[in-house]
């Protein structure tokens, strides 16, 4: 995704479930959303959904754990460089099997991921706080970025 780009071939794109972020040099991700603005048509949309700082600020867990069908899914969270960056541990329990891995990725607010959109030459941006585009607000669920070339 650092070097992908079809010049003007695309008529949208999208980053879907916090897709994007995950160079820890930000100069990196610029680059990811250049090449998606490079590949859009004139006119063209990208839809980026990510968990919002503002929405996270709200329902942040430190750690938190499901159990289906006998399997535990556990995760423990850290929030760091200045509620930029969210480190997460996650483990698999699946009767004596473990599993366990760690990803991080830059945490953005809505004025944060328009600005970054925006640099990378994107015309228009619009933020929403679901799929549905209901509005960005303190109910919101997601953080729903749509820009247009």
């Amino acid at each position: 995704m650092r070097r992908f780009r079809k010049l003007e071939m695309f008529d949208g794109a999208l980053m879907m479930f916090t897709s994007f972020g995950y160079f820890e040099d930000q100069d990196e991700n610029l680059q990811v959303l250049l090449n998606v603005q490079e590949s859009l048509k004139k006119g063209g949309k990208l839809v980026i959904d990510v968990m919002g700082k503002e929405v996270l600020a709200r329902i942040f867990q430190e750690r938190s754990w499901e159990e289906q069908d006998g399997v535990f899914f556990l995760q423990e969270h850290k929030i760091s460089r200045d509620r930029s960056w969210m480190e997460n541990r996650r483990i698999l329990l699946d009767g004596s099997d473990r599993y366990e891995y760690e990803v991080s990725h830059w945490l953005y607010s809505a004025a944060e991921i328009s600005k970054l959109l925006e640099e990378a030459g994107f015309q228009s941006v619009m933020n929403f706080g679901d799929l549905a585009v209901s509005p960005y607000d303190r109910s919101a669920r997601r953080l729903v970025g749509v820009a247009q070339k």
